[in-house]
């Protein structure tokens, strides 16, 4: 009787191992079509260093997506990876609510002249726009646009780069000896 309890004990939990597994490939068995579809946005100076930026895109790699940064140092990192076409269709969504076809350069930014630039590049199939941004705090619908593609690029990833300046570890170091 043990003898006929232990295959059945090995066969649920080869089933059960496997089961995780199966999901994760029918996930990412979803049918896909690229479209031709990519945005990105790019800022230039702004706190974190000279240029950040996020890319999703398909064409390439199939659905992925790609962020980057370029320290004050020169200092550049980056990190891509493949998503999903569930993840990636979600991000689009939430990029083409923006009626982005539509917009043009902001008009509703803080446009001062030292204030970081964001430069925007959507297109698909059927539509291609550029169109920049100069503000400090990106207002609306550009902020929806930087916002997804953010959240998407950081999912279960950690920080990008040393998120802290040099300049500041010099101060905290320089503090911890007093």
């Amino acid at each position: 009787m043990i003898r006929s309890v232990r295959p059945s004990l090995v066969v649920i939990a080869l089933a059960a191992a496997c089961g995780g597994s199966q999901k994760q490939v029918e996930r990412e068995q979803e049918p896909f079509a690229c479209k031709d579809r990519s945005a990105s946005y790019m800022v230039a100076k702004d706190i974190s260093g000279d240029e950040r930026g996020v890319l999703l895109d398909c064409a390439d790699a199939g659905p992925r997506i790609k962020r980057w940064k370029t320290a004050h140092d020169g200092t550049h990192v980056e990190d891509a990876h493949n998503i999903t076409p569930g993840e990636f269709e979600k991000t689009w969504r939430e990029v083409d609510g923006t009626g982005w076809p539509n917009l043009r350069d902001c008009a509703n930014g803080t446009l001062g002249k030292s204030d970081p630039v964001y430069q925007f590049d959507i297109h698909d199939d059927q539509n291609k726009s550029s169109f920049t941004c100069q503000t400090r705090e990106v207002p609306y619908p550009y902020f929806d646009i930087t916002n997804a593609l953010d959240l998407a690029a950081n999912q279960g990833r950690g920080q990008l780069g040393d998120d802290e300046p040099a300049d500041a570890k010099a101060l905290d170091k320089k503090d911890k000896q007093k």
